[in-house]
């Protein structure tokens, strides 16, 4: 009977995701009001928070926050509800996340910042709001390198390899975004 009710439990953790991300408020509701965790998690770690953030169910992800769900958990890829709010730019959910104490400093773990996830799509109010709660990029920091390696030549570039670990990577990226301007 006790591995019978967390299956049951399980199920209705995938219902109340699903209601979710479809926009089915009533569903959501009712699932919420019978004791569904709020917070349960799909396999891949995501919650109905985001779900819904991602989809831009406003009226969801109200209902959700009133239910006490934690605008702090990340999926296992280290995605937040914020982050997913900013994928169609929906202000008014960002503004609801950020007011419920979302970091606006949190970083994925391809070391993408929200800040740098609004910049990347280009939403300029939302970009505002983050910046009015305190987010910050890694844009700042991964100009300073550069302006170091122009100055100090081959040999910054080798010292910056060495100590820089991950930070070659970031190099190549940075090449292109010079080149261009260059062209014009």
């Amino acid at each position: 009977m006790l591995s019978l009710s967390s299956t049951a439990y399980a199920e209705d953790g995938k219902d109340l995701f699903a209601a979710a991300m479809m926009g089915k408020l009533e569903r959501a509701e009712a699932l919420l009001a019978q004791g569904v965790d709020v917070n349960s998690k799909t396999a891949g770690g995501r919650t109905a928070l985001m779900a819904a953030s991602f989809n831009g169910n406003v009226h969801i992800v109200k209902a959700l926050l009133g239910y006490g769900a934690d605008v702090s958990i990340a999926d296992n890829s280290g995605t937040t509800a914020l982050m997913d709010a900013l994928v169609f730019g929906n202000e008014d959910i960002v503004n609801l996340l950020v007011a419920a104490g979302s970091d606006v400093n949190a970083v994925d773990k391809q070391n993408a910042k929200v800040m740098d996830r609004a910049k990347k799509n280009g939403y300029e109010k939302i970009i505002k709001i983050l910046e009015k709660a305190g987010a910050k990029g890694t844009e700042v920091a991964a100009e300073e390198p550069a302006a170091a390696e122009g100055t100090e030549g081959a040999e910054g570039k080798a010292d910056a390899k060495e100590g820089a670990g991950d930070k070659p990577a970031e190099k190549p990226a940075e090449k292109p975004e010079t080149k261009p301007p260059a062209k014009k």
